[in-house]
């Protein structure tokens, strides 16, 4: 249930909001001030779009005051061409050095997936941070123990065997997204689509990422991996990613499949 008020004092009657909304649950009156559907109490999705494009202020969504709202960042004057070269050079990192991820690094992460879309702005991504390296190092025994009774994985549970952690690899940090499995729409894609933007961030403030895609399987269907975990009752992990600083720096990009594109 959603409630739209109008300070028609500040409104400027440019019919931005009603145009932004991707409901079509604002209308606009004779006047030329916006009104709220007789669909907006039941249908509104709370996207705040038409708070977000009013530049007056003149929007209450549920009695939130916008001018509680931050203001939206000013967009960088980064170059398109830079810009890309920069996502290209986002890379797999496998070999972290000693040195701890401090945790304002992570929230600034995580504060960035907040903000990334979701189905009908669902946002049903939740967080598990694990710091404790001792902790990660158990969850990594953990899925070896679950591809080792499977007989499945073994280029990853022969070298762990012998010594070389290669489950998790010894990341100083695991960060898990989960989500209530009961949420009105499959929250999977959501979910990884936050998690993108958290790697993205992380890429900007100098940490490197793995994706944890062993402790994701294994935790799927590993109960002692779950309980480890101890995610909350009815959700499941959508994804893992391993965390800290690299080791090594990366010199050249890697060789990739040519693009396969069909222009219709």
């Amino acid at each position: 249930m959603a409630s739209l008020e109008i300070d028609r004092e500040r409104c400027a009657r440019d019919g931005l909001c009603a145009l932004e909304c991707p409901l079509s649950l604002i209308d606009i009156d004779e006047a030329g001030y916006p009104v709220a559907t007789a669909h907006l109490e039941a249908s509104c999705i709370g996207c705040g779009h038409c708070a977000a494009v009013c530049a007056k202020g003149c929007l209450r969504i549920d009695g939130i005051d916008p001018d509680d709202l931050p203001d939206a960042p000013r967009t960088p004057d980064v170059l398109p061409e830079a810009l890309c070269a920069w996502m290209t050079g986002r890379r797999s990192v496998r070999n972290f050095s000693d040195r701890r991820v401090p945790r304002g690094l992570i929230e600034t992460c995580l504060e960035t997936a907040r903000y990334a879309p979701s189905a009908l702005n669902g946002q049903p991504a939740e967080w598990l941070v694990m710091t404790d390296p001792a902790a990660i190092r158990t969850l990594a025994g953990l899925c070896a123990d679950f591809f080792r009774a499977a007989g499945s994985s073994p280029r990853f549970v022969e070298p762990f065997d012998a010594g070389r952690e290669t489950i998790l690899w010894g990341a100083p940090c695991l960060v898990v997204v989960h989500a209530d499995t009961a949420a009105p729409i499959p929250p999977a894609t959501d979910c990884v689509i936050a998690l993108t933007h958290f790697e993205l961030a992380a890429h900007a403030l100098g940490l490197g990422t793995c994706w944890a895609g062993l402790a994701h399987r294994a935790v799927a269907s590993h109960a002692p991996a779950r309980e480890l975990l101890g995610l909350p009752q009815g959700h499941e992990m959508y994804g893992g990613l391993m965390v800290g600083f690299p080791r090594f720096a990366i010199k050249r990009l890697p060789p990739r499949k040519p693009l396969s594109i069909i222009w219709r």
